[in-house]
């Protein structure tokens, strides 16, 4: 139903149940169109309640003098006012409520002043005034109700709203970590390989055609190690969220693995443990191995002239501080082609700023350059 009928179908009925007491009891049609003009005002009961009322009240009013206050005055169509009022009770503010009641009042009022005066039509005082108090009632009770709910629905959509948000947040998190596990998997592979291929030009060059096979066979499976990890970290992407990949993330027990890699790539790489190893969550042991594989792939990548690297993992009661020196030539910051996306040394610092930690990198005190990090190990500082 369009909201043109919903308005006009009710008063149409309405005034049809009016007029027919009065159709029974044979009234003149003066009181026929009387009622029919009353419901007119009920149509401006959306925009105007107010206004509307106070038409309804001052021709019922007008009419009801014209018959000498008699109480067959009080037609049927009088109903209209205390509608009127409800509605100005539920839609408008508490000024306009208290202007409409006192309108409608003013009929029983009347009516009082009447029977006191010695003259029929005391009996309506009593219904006129609760009819008056009902319509008031019932007014702020929708009002109230309508309110509720909008609060109600103002709070589902804010709740809506906030979830979307968080999703949005979560998705951000995930892509720029999935961003940065398939950077260090890349750049470090592709490094090592790249340092494989080399070595085996020179050796076939040179002749030594064992030493080409074996670094050729070793880029194959670096290769293929890292196919594997890239399926295992793209897996999360996959539609059915299933795992494709039984591989373990990698932490600390993976150094080793990782610095064999590079050492088959041509780079010495010696590690020294210091101090007694606490346990680490898989997160944080997987901070520290993509910063030591970080740092190494740059060694290969960017040191000019690196023959060696040191890895160092110092346990202390409160933390674990992590060192990757080389011996390459130059003091000044190497390239990072990553930085402006956030990935490389910059995701490093992502993943130790989430434990509470930090790192720092720069030129060695004696040559070469030195990536440091500091991990807490206390339950505030992963917090």
């Amino acid at each position: 139903m369009s909201p043109r009928l919903r308005l006009v179908v009710p008063v149409l009925g309405l005034a049809l149940l009016s007029l027919g007491p009065l159709v029974r009891l044979g009234i003149g049609p003066t009181e026929v169109v009387v009622s029919l003009l009353l419901w007119l005002p009920a149509l401006a009961r959306r925009r105007a309640p107010l206004a509307g009322l106070a038409a309804a009240a001052a021709l019922l009013g007008a009419f009801w003098v014209s018959r000498g206050l008699a109480p067959e005055a009080l037609l049927p169509a009088g109903l209209v006012l205390f509608w009127l009022l409800a509605v100005v009770a539920e839609h408008r503010p508490t000024r306009e409520v208290v202007a409409g009641a006192v309108l409608v009042a003013a009929l029983p009022v009347t009516v009082a002043v009447v029977a006191f005066a010695g003259q029929p039509g005391g009996q309506s005082v009593v219904p006129l005034t609760a009819l008056t108090v009902l319509a008031l009632v019932v007014g702020r009770n929708r009002r109230t109700r309508t309110s509720l709910m909008q609060a109600l629905e103002d709070r589902a959509h804010r709740a809506e709203r906030e979830r979307d948000a968080r999703d949005r947040v979560a998705v951000a998190d995930e892509r720029a970590r999935i961003a940065r596990e398939v950077h260090d998997v890349v750049a470090h592979n592709i490094s090592v390989m790249t340092a494989l291929a080399d070595g085996a030009g020179y050796a076939m060059d040179a002749g030594a055609t064992g030493p080409a096979r074996q670094a050729v066979g070793q880029v194959a499976s670096t290769g293929r190690e890292a196919i594997a990890e890239m399926h295992r970290l793209l897996g999360v992407l996959r539609a059915d969220g299933a795992a494709v990949a039984d591989a373990p993330t990698p932490g600390l027990d993976q150094l080793d693995r990782l610095v064999e890699q590079v050492r088959a790539a041509g780079l010495a790489v010696t590690v020294t443990v210091t101090g007694s190893p606490s346990q680490l969550p898989a997160t944080a042991q997987l901070a520290v191995h993509r910063l030591v594989q970080e740092a190494l792939t740059n060694t290969l990548t960017h040191a000019r002239d690196a023959r060696t690297a040191r890895v160092g993992l110092t346990w202390t009661p409160g933390s674990l501080e992590v060192e990757v020196r080389d011996d390459g030539r130059g003091t000044t910051p190497r390239p990072d082609p990553d930085r402006a996306s956030g990935h490389g040394l910059v995701g490093m610092r992502e993943r130790f700023g989430a434990w509470g930690g930090s790192v720092e990198t720069g030129p060695g005190e004696h040559g070469g350059w030195r990536v440091r990090a500091a991990l807490p190990l206390t339950p505030a500082g992963a917090a």
